[in-house]
């Protein structure tokens, strides 16, 4: 009954997001457990550190940027003068790659977008380009590069084609030679295209800063290949190609839907993963539609402001799909499970649709934009 909806709704849990088929939906993520650190430092040290994080939320982050400095930086060392060996190359990608890709990616993502340390102490400044200077180099990402390409040209630009180096929207995205044009072109053209944007857009300090940063870190190769050149190959070459080939499958599945007809809706060129394990190690980046809409918002806050904004996913038509995580979505959507997918969808007040209908829908919102303004 109409009078009885009132009740209905107050009795679901504050959580509650929709229906996936006929079983509630609730946010699982609002109260997770992180684990985007492995090991935190001692007492001492926290309380150190309080003292010059802009935010304490962002101390699972710091965490884990002393992880990574604490025994990437002394693998690389080793390695470099150890006996040259291909062995001992793969053993360190796959230790490093295995234990940090995935956390460093998001940690260097969310400190790119909000500083993580006081900028008004020269401490500050200096430990907020350790992981964009320093420590990105040995994730295959040439140093104080990211910046430039994700907060200033992909968010701005927001996935437009002929304007975001890593735009989708132009591609058939459930095709695999289509994803390897895109990688390749990335990976092969940013050295100079990024440059160029910003010099374009008259950010030449960020165009100096981009050409140095290729420059310094093929510097660096340089000079460690003479001493150890397949600890170099090891170092700086494999981890820029997996790399570049991780952060564009990532970006392609984050912008596997976009919308033809309205390619520029943020609920509409992108969508969200929820309650699913990657995002206790990513810092909540499930949520990409709320990320798109608002890049400032904390990445603590992201479930919440999910959770907070379920009526624009209804009226935009947004997606939102539940128990999986953006590669899932790009591997099923490029092995032809879109079927498989269509079971994940999250209703919240779209419109209604039975699942061969949502399956029809996913395979619109796979099309190339072709407008103009695309």
């Amino acid at each position: 009954l109409p009078f009885m909806k009132p009740i209905l709704e107050d009795t679901r849990p504050p959580n509650h997001v929709g229906t996936c088929g006929d079983e509630d939906v609730c946010c699982l993520d609002v109260d997770a457990a992180r684990h985007e650190y492995i090991v935190p430092p001692s007492a001492l040290l926290i309380q150190r550190l309080r003292l010059i994080v802009a935010d304490e939320r962002d101390l699972p982050l710091v965490y884990l940027l002393i992880n990574v400095t604490a025994t990437v930086v002394p693998l690389v060392m080793v390695l470099i003068l150890s006996t040259p060996s291909h062995a001992y190359g793969i053993a360190y990608l796959a230790t490093v790659y295995g234990l940090y890709l995935q956390r460093f990616m998001l940690a260097l993502h969310y400190g790119t977008h909000v500083a993580v340390f006081r900028n008004d102490l020269f401490v500050g400044r200096t430990l907020n380009a350790l992981a964009p200077m320093v420590l990105a180099p040995l994730f295959g990402i040439p140093s104080g590069v990211y910046a430039l390409h994700h907060a200033v040209m992909h968010h701005v630009e927001n996935n437009k084609v002929g304007k975001d180096l890593s735009s989708t929207a132009g591609f058939q995205r459930d095709s695999v030679l289509a994803f390897l044009a895109y990688w390749l072109r990335f990976t092969i053209g940013s050295c100079v295209e990024l440059p160029m944007y910003a010099w374009k857009q008259k950010r030449y300090s960020m165009a100096a800063q981009c050409a140095l940063g290729f420059a310094s870190t093929f510097a660096a190769y340089s000079f460690t290949a003479r001493i150890n050149s397949v600890a170099a190959l090891w170092i700086f070459v494999v981890p820029y190609f997996v790399s570049s080939l991780a952060l564009m499958f990532g970006n392609w599945s984050q912008h596997i839907f976009v919308d033809p007809d309205k390619p520029h809706c943020n609920y509409r060129l992108s969508y969200c993963a929820i309650n699913h394990s990657d995002n206790q190690y990513t810092f909540n980046d499930g949520y990409h539609t709320v990320h798109h809409v608002n890049s400032r918002v904390h990445w603590s806050e992201l479930p919440s402001k999910f959770l907070a904004s379920l009526d624009d996913y209804a009226e935009n038509d947004g997606l939102i799909f539940t128990g999986v995580g953006f590669f899932d979505v790009g591997i099923a959507v490029m092995r032809g499970k879109l079927d498989w997918l269509a079971d994940k969808y999250v209703h919240v007040g779209q419109p209604s649709r039975s699942k061969e209908e949502i399956i029809a829908l996913l395979r619109h919102r796979l099309r190339p934009v072709r407008t103009k303004s695309a």
